[in-house]
């Protein structure tokens, strides 16, 4: 008789690693929140003319990756939300929902709408978005996350009509977060001018900040014992020095529970966090280039060992301008590293690789 795969005796079946694996889900809202109450404190200042229904200004929130931005927006709305109902707020990630319509869309079904399938002109949304608010009992806050990753013109003619929406005394608040600040240069004139905009920067987790928010994870989501405080240790100091990524951290000591579950060991060790490193960094790498122009994952491969920034001018096809704003921008991902050296007098730019040229090659 055929023997059934899974009536074999697996690793899985010996000593328990995880309490609750869902403690390390990217979805995972923590019960406490903590190395952010400077920003929860000011996020709640910004919002609170709300409650007497007056305006409150629109919101930039940025800092890298991993920093706490979008859970602490979204920790401070529910909060907002559970203490009056004349406020109420849509979540929207611009990865998913990276045009006018689609964004629109989310912001319609706020009010209860719902947009027919056959496609409406997007005047005849904007109508119709006016038309809900008017019947609307609160005042809408509207999270656009990943406000960077949509087409530029796009982005500015959005929060253009989004800005401009009232009925009486109230308004849209939009709260626009984003890794880079510089975004907002890249707007036009008319929407820049428009928004607005208070500035709420997330600086990089430092390491202790980094140790202390896995110690929460680990109560909740691992076995006691199953990894030493030294261990910790490394794991925060291995997501510090990949831009203070809290994620990288989080998702290391995943990784590395999974592959001691699957080896039957009972506990975490220093060689499995090394090998579970290597795949973090090499997923890391494969979403950081997921989001780059074609041009600049070619002037990636072109920098190799290190190359000179007046020799990508000659190099590449592209005008200097467009290979200055691609290296700013892959400088922000801590893809590469810009020093500046002298040759006698003249002051030269050199470009190297940030990442394992190797890894780099394999995407």
């Amino acid at each position: 008789m055929k023997k059934n795969i899974f009536s074999e005796k697996n690793d899985l079946e010996g000593k328990p690693i995880f309490k609750d694996e869902s403690v390390f889900y990217p979805d995972y809202f923590p019960l406490s929140i903590t190395c952010r109450e400077t920003q929860i404190k000011e996020l709640t200042f910004l919002l609170k003319p709300l409650l007497v229904q007056k305006k409150a200004n629109n919101v930039l929130v940025y800092g890298p990756p991993g920093t706490g931005k979008t859970l602490i927006t979204n920790f401070v709305l529910k909060e907002l939300c559970e203490y009056t109902k004349k406020v109420n707020f849509t979540y929207i990630n611009l990865i998913k929902e990276n045009t006018r319509v689609a964004v629109l869309s989310k912001v319609v079904s706020l009010f209860g709408g719902i947009l027919p399938r056959r496609g409406l002109a997007i005047d005849e949304i904007l109508s119709r978005t006016q038309e809900l608010f008017s019947k609307a009992d609160f005042s809408p806050i509207i999270i656009l996350d990943e406000i960077d990753k949509m087409d530029k013109e796009e982005t500015s003619k959005l929060l253009y009509d989004l800005a401009r929406f009232n009925v009486g005394k109230r308004y849209f608040t939009l709260i626009l977060v984003t890794n880079y600040k510089s975004f907002i240069l890249e707007l036009d004139n008319r929407t820049q001018s428009t928004l607005f905009l208070s500035d709420l920067e997330f600086p990089k987790y430092k390491p202790q900040e980094i140790k202390e928010i896995l110690k929460e994870r680990i109560e909740y989501g691992l076995v006691p014992g199953i990894i030493s405080e030294d261990l910790i240790g490394y794991v925060a100091g291995f997501a510090s020095g990949r831009g203070g990524d809290a994620r990288i951290a989080i998702d290391l000591l995943y990784k590395a529970g999974k592959n001691t579950e699957k080896l039957g060991q009972s506990e975490i060790t220093k060689d499995l966090l090394l090998s579970s490193a290597r795949l973090v960094d090499s997923v890391k790498l494969s979403e950081k280039i997921r989001y780059l122009h074609p041009e600049e994952y070619e002037l990636l491969l072109a920098i190799d060992e290190g190359i000179d920034v007046s020799t990508l001018y000659v190099k590449l096809k592209f005008s200097e301008r467009t290979i200055r704003r691609y290296l700013e921008n892959l400088e922000k991902l801590e893809l590469i590293k810009i020093e500046t050296y002298r040759v006698g007098k003249a002051e030269k730019r050199r470009v190297t690789l940030s990442v394992d040229p190797e890894l780099l090659k394999k995407e």
